[in-house]
This record gives structure tokens, C-alpha cells and sequence, in this order.
């Protein structure tokens, strides 16, 4: 895709999320995501739901997870920023297509 002279890339955000984390808090932290993301288009979101550790991560035995696909001309720093910091993600990853 080109957006304007610029040439917009996929990306995917595998993200770990606490288990016990509340459904309205859950989609508190994906909408801050896609406000950290920047300009993004075609985002799609999927829980691709709670799975078992095999070791503890962060002191918790299992985790959610959720895939996130968007496109952008470029991802902020910001987001790998925040992501990091945030105390409800156990473990993320930021992949471009």
C-alpha cells in the first residue's frame, strides 16, 4: 500500500496479558495500544485466548494472549515504550510483515 509517498507496512503485536485481567480493563489497554501505535489503518484485533505457561512469567502460571494486525507507515517508539512498562502485559512482541 502506498499512502501518499510513503509506503505503509503490515505489522503484528503478539501480546501476553495478565489472566486475571477484567474484560473492561482488557479493552481499556488494547484501545491505549491503538492510540500508542500512531496512525495506523486495517487493525484487527483477535483473542486468541488463555494459555499455560511452561515456566512462570512475572509470577503468573498462564496468560491471554492476543494478536494484533495493523498497517502503518512506521510504528512509534512509544508504543515498544509503554508496552514494555505496562504491568498488565507479561510479554509482547512487534513483528513487520
Amino acid at each position: 500500500m502506498v499512502e501518499g509517498n510513503c509506503m505503509t507496512r503490515k505489522y503484528r503485536l503478539v501480546l501476553i496479558l495478565k489472566s486475571d485481567l477484567k474484560k473492561e480493563a482488557k479493552e481499556k489497554l488494547l484501545s491505549q495500544v491503538k492510540t500508542w501505535s500512531g496512525k495506523i489503518s486495517n487493525d484487527k484485533i483477535s483473542e486468541l485466548g488463555e494459555k499455560k505457561f511452561a515456566y512462570p512469567v512475572k509470577g503468573n502460571q498462564k496468560g491471554d494472549y492476543v494478536l494484533f494486525e495493523f498497517e502503518s507507515v512506521s510504528v512509534s517508539a512509544e508504543l515498544e515504550d509503554k508496552v514494555h512498562i505496562h504491568d498488565d502485559v507479561l510479554r509482547h512482541l512487534l513483528v513487520r510483515n
